[in-house]
């Protein structure tokens, strides 16, 4: 365990995962693979404490005390890579009074898939056909699995565990998805649903669920359907209109119609966890297509692009909501410290 500057502190961060180098320590910073990164909204002189935890933690012949902490912070937060780390903490949490900030077992049911699954029903939420193809399973089995969903094609195929626009492809057949796959990984295939507004572009939004609150991240907007954050310089940059589209949203108090925040509070309720982020369209008819949920989703960096300025508006009440999850007192006036990060070129 990696101690604060305060010997006292009443919150614990598990930090950690199922690689080897899972975990990079430099001073505060903390890297971590398959994790999330709402720990910089913390101030520097913010009182933790660190516990790594890995798949081999149980093994260990000391076992921590944990019954200090009134928070405990679990920053592993991508299920289908970390799954042996998260089993392991689970066991490491039981009977710990304190309150445990996305529990392990929460996470675990945050694989698409299963969110998938779970989120299926909400109105108005479109929530596209998932199908798991497991590794090691014969191409007439997962062409079965794809047929008994009823979904046609196209479809999106990724491999399990992977973010950031990462895809495998998007095929017009199900002969050409299952030649494309790698029969020695578990792989995720997505029924695509079009997205696309009106003027034929497609625009992503992300938001992020910090305890009550709901936060804009971004609306990224594309002339292709997989829109990730290279779009912002590649397409939106050019387009001045484009991006006054997006700082208007963030000059709302309420930057979605009615219907839209209707959805969102619906999928909050749903998805068990103390924070996460969201990623979604929003068709033509005014219903939201589901991309992902899950808490390992990126809320840093942001664009070194002085037109995007208003992107950091984010940042005051994320860090606010993330302060008041944790048990930490307001952040005083003028100490609110915004992290130097750009988004890459």
């Amino acid at each position: 365990m990696a101690l604060s500057t305060n010997p006292n502190t009443a919150l614990l961060v598990m930090i950690g995962g199922d690689a080897p180098d899972s975990v990079v320590l430099n001073d505060r910073r903390i890297r971590i693979s398959g994790s999330s990164d709402l720990t910089k909204l913390l101030l520097p002189d913010d009182g933790y404490h660190r516990l790594h935890v890995t798949r081999n933690k149980l093994r260990q012949s000391r076992r921590p005390k944990l019954e200090q902490y009134s928070h405990l912070l679990n920053l592993i937060t991508e299920a289908e890579e970390n799954s042996r780390s998260l089993d392991a903490m689970q066991k490491l949490l039981r009977g710990v009074p304190g309150k445990i900030i996305n529990p392990p077992q929460a996470v675990l049911r945050s694989t698409r898939d299963q969110v998938a699954r779970r989120l299926k029903g909400v109105a108005r939420l479109i929530v596209p056909e998932v199908t798991r193809l497991a590794a090691g399973k014969s191409a007439e089995l997962c062409g079965r699995q794809l047929a008994e969903t009823g979904a046609s094609p196209p479809f999106i195929l990724r491999q399990a565990g992977t973010h950031a626009g990462k895809i495998v492809g998007c095929f017009d057949s199900v002969e050409a998805l299952l030649a494309a796959r790698d029969p020695a990984a578990d792989h995720i295939a997505t029924r695509f649903v079009d997205f696309s507004s009106a003027d034929g572009l497609y625009r992503k939004y992300r938001t992020f669920f910090v305890g009550s609150e709901l936060i804009l991240r971004h609306a990224l907007v594309s002339d292709n359907w997989n829109v990730h954050a290279k779009d912002r310089a590649r397409f939106m940059a050019e387009r001045p209109q484009l991006v006054a589209e997006e700082r208007a949203l963030f000059e709302q108090a309420e930057p979605f119609a009615p219907a839209v925040r209707q959805v969102l509070q619906g999928v909050r309720e749903r998805m068990g966890l103390d924070f996460f982020g969201m990623d979604f369209g929003i068709t033509r008819d005014g219903e939201v297509v589901l991309f992902e949920a899950n808490a390992t989703m990126n809320f840093f960096p942001f664009s070194p692009d002085p037109q995007f300025d208003h992107l950091k508006r984010a940042f005051a009440p994320a860090q606010r909501a993330f302060r008041a999850m944790l048990g930490l007192p307001p952040e005083r006036h003028g100490s609110a410290r915004f992290p130097v990060q750009f988004e890459p070129a």
